[in-house]
């Protein structure tokens, strides 16, 4: 026994005992000093709870002398619940180990009394709540008393002795039971049909027998002794905490000279820290010039000493890694079970040997081979040594070849790699898939067994001079699989030669070209060809027409060029919808190319445009039974879904050379004979002519004029007088636009007014013609004219824009006319273009007041049940059926039908271009109501409009 007691003394290092013994006195008397100071806290942390419950429980008392007064209940709660919570406190506080068993009883004692003393508080404000209400309650009631008995003095002497009684009673004065006994009993007898006395009895009682119980609580509570209670325990404790303080001062004062002791032996075995100091400094020494990176830790694997090595490898200063552990080289690449192994071997205090993935200071990632060893001295471990081989350029020496491989196996390209006699050596898994060959059927040949035959002998040629010369060659070839299938392929060759410069391999990449080249065909047709009908589109007829001209130039052919538009398609598509007009695009294209030759170059340029080329005809009148062709299938009614719709065509026709020399020049030509044949009445077709071009340049100029017409202010507007047949009153006027341009004369609206609605240029007229009209209706009226309205034309197009209606009305507000006096009128063609978005606009003007009128029915397709849905006042008989009246026999039959239809529907009937008096009689006579036309009024300017009219009347 006692050699094991000196083997271990000589192990033990004796400055390291007395230096950790010093520590620990240091720390138990710090410790010690801590619980002192807590016991102290704790002790006036209990007392001041203590004191102030004593302080609450006097609040509580003070409530129970609030007999006949009203008790503050949020205070009564405040305080209850701040005497609980300390309570609470005290019982989950250290008291019961601290102070013993009795003090935490004495605690218990003092929550019972508590709970006694509130249980009779919440009685007492029960009874003092009802007291307090049975006071006012007694007090209305007497007042009711007063007033219906105001005349009985018994009944009034009675109740005020009993509330005389009562007052005593609340002000704690002595008062005669036995009388108030007698008073109430008289009180029980009296009677009344609203029984007052009754009610006054009942709740005097109430009141007297609360008053007995409160007494009775009262005296309860001077039996609770609460305050004794709590300043017993404070006493205990006072006298325990002066007792446990003496202790305290004792056992301090023994730390502290146990502390001194050992400072004093601690200063006499500093000889020997430095010793073992210089100790570790020759061990540093000896490892200084490793050439491998080394660390050194302690034992808590915090690095005491990196070498010169490390500070390549890593990045790092000595200075910035001392006393960090070697983790601030950690990548996170390994896992926690990689680290939790090599921790739980250096544990057992054995070597550990393997790899790591560190990371530099600049975060490059690099790659050690280390070996780190548990250091013991005297059988303790005191320190770990590492020694790690930078391995970086090696990993990544391994890890690009594992890429190549990768690669290899997985490229969609097919490999394929020769020895220097071109002998196939291996090939990738995509060029097995790719040629259908195995890897063992094609090793040890040449690769001739892909060729298609499809190049000839200088093609190869070619390609090995490449690879001789230039060690690469590229290209597209076609070869062939082990089915027999020829592919297209883009081929890669590569030449790899070693250090003298001989080959050694060659290297073939593969790449199949078949589905870019069906890409490459689908996109041509795409960028070439209308998605809808699948007809070449306008980029394929530029392209292709270049080339039918040459052709034609070549061979002296003749060539026509058939522009179609068809007619009312965008009525058909805007009524029905986007997808009906596209079946029936689709539809027609299938009919014509069906007629068509399959030389004939068939388009579709536009919307509803298309254009055909003849280029094997010989004469016009071929040309003209083809396009007599195109139309009547066009003509034919359509089934698309569920409607059966009829169409037509404009068609104009240009022959080259007879038209024109250049195809520019052969494509204007045939647009212009189009916009001849709708002009025409649309549904034909019309060959060019010079004099379409003349009109045609007429036409430009025209549109030309009008664009800045409005702007340079040449436009006017003139009124018509419109009267009635029977009385000739002037009583309305229509607006009509006039233009006068200084280069052109005046303008006739025939001839700009369709110009105006094709280029959209009628929405700006249309509005300063309906401003013009409301303005001049406003000074006919300012000059005492009084006219039941002013009629103005509206087109179709306008309809189309869509703050249509609020421009209108922004209009009328800003001029000040009441909508009740503006006509609109429409044509038929706005019937024509029904939609439910026109529908509601002439509604939107019907319900702001405005009348609304149909000009020159009867000529156009109107539908009866249109008109029904329409919001009309008036039908305008155009000027066609009245020129020949009374003598065109249609005419009148005409006449009268529109007239009685308009009468049988509730409209007003108006005609125009009245010119003579037979006229104005035959209208009269058959009950059209209003007149318009020379043989009255010619349309004037607004002034001498006024003075005809205050002339008429």
């Amino acid at each position: 026994m006692g050699q094991k007691r000196k083997m271990w003394k000589k192990k033990t290092d004796k400055f390291l005992l007395l230096l950790v013994a010093f520590a620990l006195i240091l720390s138990f008397l710090f410790i010690y000093l801590l619980k002192i100071d807590r016991d102290i806290r704790s002790y006036d942390a209990y007392r001041i709870r203590l004191e102030r419950m004593a302080r609450l429980d006097y609040k509580i008392s003070n409530f129970f002398f609030k007999v006949y007064r009203y008790m503050d209940y949020d205070e009564t709660s405040r305080v209850t619940k701040i005497f609980e919570t300390d309570i609470a406190f005290l019982k989950k506080s250290d008291l019961k180990e601290k102070f013993g068993q009795h003090i935490y009883d004495d605690i218990i004692t003092i929550e019972t009394t508590y709970k006694q003393k509130l249980f009779l508080l919440e009685h007492f404000k029960t009874l003092n709540s009802r007291v307090i209400n049975s006071i006012h309650y007694l007090y209305d009631l007497r007042k009711t008393i007063e007033e219906q008995h105001i005349k009985d003095v018994h009944k009034q002497e009675l109740l005020d002795h009993i509330f005389f009684t009562i007052s005593k009673i609340l002000m704690d004065l002595p008062y005669d039971q036995e009388r108030l006994e007698l008073d109430m009993e008289r009180l029980k007898h009296y009677r009344d049909d609203r029984h007052v006395f009754t009610y006054f009895y009942q709740h005097s009682k109430l009141f007297l027998a609360d008053i007995d119980r409160m007494k009775k609580i009262l005296d309860e509570n001077q039996e609770i002794k609460l305050f004794n209670a709590i300043d017993h325990v404070v006493v205990q404790l006072r006298k325990y905490y002066k007792k446990n303080r003496y202790q305290q001062k004792v056992i301090a004062f023994t730390f502290f000279m146990f502390a001194f002791l050992i400072l004093v032996i601690l200063v006499f075995n500093y000889r020997r820290v430095r010793r073992a100091t210089r100790e570790l400094q020759a061990f540093r020494y000896a490892i200084e010039n490793s050439d491998n990176a080394i660390v050194i830790t302690n034992k808590k694997r915090e690095i005491q000493y990196v070498n010169e090595a490390f500070e390549i490898h890593s990045g790092y200063k000595k200075e910035e890694v001392l006393g960090e552990n070697p983790r601030i080289l950690k990548s996170d690449l390994l896992n926690d079970d990689f680290y939790r192994n090599m921790n739980e071997t250096l544990d057992r205090g054995e070597k550990w040997q393997g790899e790591l993935i560190n990371r530099r200071k600049n975060g490059d990632l690099f790659y050690e081979r280390s070996s780190i060893v548990p250091v013991f001295l005297d059988g303790e471990l005191v320190q770990y040594l590492a020694i790690k081989l930078d391995i970086t350029d090696y990993k990544e020496q391994q890890q690009r070849l594992q890429q190549s491989a990768a690669v290899y196996d997985t490229i969609g390209d097919g490999i394929m790699i020769t020895d220097s006699e071109k002998k196939i050596l291996s090939v990738n898994p995509a060029f097995v898939k790719m040629f259908g060959y195995e890897e063992e059927e094609l090793a040890g040949k040449e690769p001739g067994s892909l060729s298609s035959s499809e190049q000839d002998r200088n093609f190869y040629k070619r390609m090995w001079y490449s690879l001789r010369n230039k060690d690469r060659w590229t290209g597209k070839i076609k070869n062939k699989t082990k089915a027999g299938k020829i592919l297209p392929m883009w081929l890669t060759i590569t030449v790899v030669r070693d250090e003298i410069g001989a080959i050694v391999n060659f290297i073939a990449i593969y790449t199949n070209l078949e589905e870019i080249i069906e890409m490459e065909d689908r996109a041509e047709f795409l960028a070439y060809h209308d998605s809808l009908t699948q007809l070449p589109n306008r980029a394929h007829f530029e392209r292709e027409i270049v080339h039918i001209f040459e052709n034609a130039k070549l061979k002296q052919k003749m060539i026509a060029v058939l522009f179609i538009d068809l007619d009312r398609f965008k009525v058909i598509n805007d009524t029905l919808g986007h997808f009906v007009g596209d079946d029936m695009l689709i539809s027609l294209a299938k009919r014509i190319k069906s007629i068509l030759n399959k030389d004939d170059l068939f388009a579709r340029i536009g919307g509803d445009e298309f254009v055909i080329i003849l280029d094997t005809l010989k004469t016009k009148e071929e040309v003209a039974a083809i396009t007599e062709n195109v139309l009547a299938v066009i003509r034919e009614p359509i089934k698309v879904q569920n409607y059966h719709l009829n169409t037509s065509a404009s068609i104009g026709i240009a022959i080259y050379p007879d038209d024109g020399l250049e195809k520019n020049e052969i494509i204007k030509h045939a647009d212009s004979a189009m916009y001849h044949a709708k002009e025409e009445g649309k549904n034909r077709y019309a060959f060019y002519t010079q004099q379409l071009s003349v009109d045609m340049q007429i036409r430009l100029d025209l549109e030309l004029e009008l664009k800045d017409a409005l702007s340079r202010e040449e436009m006017y507007v003139y009124y018509q007088p419109q009267y009635d047949l029977q009385s000739r009153k002037v009583i309305g006027a229509e607006a009509l636009v006039r233009w006068y341009n200084p280069r052109l004369g005046q303008v006739a609206p025939d001839r700009f007014i369709s110009i105006a609605e094709e280029t959209g240029m009628i929405i700006d007229i249309g509005y300063f013609v309906f401003e013009e009209a409301c303005k001049a209706y406003q000074y006919w009226s300012s000059e005492g004219l009084v006219l039941e309205s002013i009629s103005v034309n509206i087109s179709s197009v306008q309809f189309r824009e869509s703050n249509f209606f609020e421009n209108f009305k922004k209009i009328i507000e800003r001029v000040g006319i009441s909508a009740h006096n503006i006509e609109i009128e429409i044509t038929e063609r706005f019937i024509m273009e029904y939609s439910t978005t026109n529908l509601t606009i002439l509604e939107d003007l019907r319900e702001l007041g405005c009348q609304i009128s149909i000009d020159d029915f009867g000529t156009g397709y109107s539908s009866l049940s249109y008109m029904k849905s329409l919001p009309l006042d008036t039908i305008k008989i155009d000027r066609s059926f009245v020129t020949d009246l009374p003598y065109n026999t249609h005419d009148v039959e005409v006449s009268k039908a529109i007239i009685a239809l308009s009468k049988s529907l509730g409209y007003q009937v108006i005609a125009e271009g009245i010119e003579n008096e037979l006229q104005e009689e035959f209208l009269r006579k058959n009950g059209c109501h209003t007149g318009q036309g020379y043989y009255f009024a010619k349309p004037v300017e607004r002034t001498a409009f006024l003075s005809f009219s205050q002339e008429t009347v």
